[in-house]
């Protein structure tokens, strides 16, 4: 055989070896959907859009993970009392991520941008950035 050909076979059984290595990595990596708290739904690489509940004090209208991150939207009237509202949402399902981080926006999105946000990491904790108070509003 050609030292070509065992070049092209040994690249090829490296290559379908590397590429089962990661997809056996990723799927390790990836929280079971036991582990889930009851009543959860959430899977990883899902958008979840929801309308507004016009009764709540807040609702998640939108929901994104993947990569061990969740991102969710929440409309509420009370952006002041977001890191409160973020606690409440992210409690149940944190140990599940490296990081949440959620958006608040008025009740129909008449900003452009959200006027808060809240991240969680393991290590940072948790912070809110009032994008408002930086805008000069």
């Amino acid at each position: 055989m050609p030292r070509s050909a065992i070049l092209v076979v040994w690249l090829a059984s490296l290559g379908v070896t590397l590429g089962l290595g990661a997809l056996l990595y990723e799927l390790l990596q990836t929280p079971a959907a036991a582990e889930l708290p009851a009543g959860e739904s959430l899977e990883p690489s899902t958008t979840t859009e929801r309308s507004l509940n016009p009764y709540a004090l807040w609702t998640v209208t939108e929901q994104l993970s993947a990569h061990h991150v969740l991102v969710a939207h929440v409309e509420t009237g009370r952006p002041d009392q977001a890191l409160t509202i973020a606690k409440e949402i992210a409690r149940p399902v944190k140990h599940l991520y490296s990081e949440v981080i959620i958006y608040f926006h008025r009740p129909g999105r008449p900003d452009t941008l959200p006027p808060r946000r809240v991240q969680w990491t393991p290590r940072g904790g948790w912070v809110e950035v009032n994008y408002e108070a930086l805008d000069g509003r």
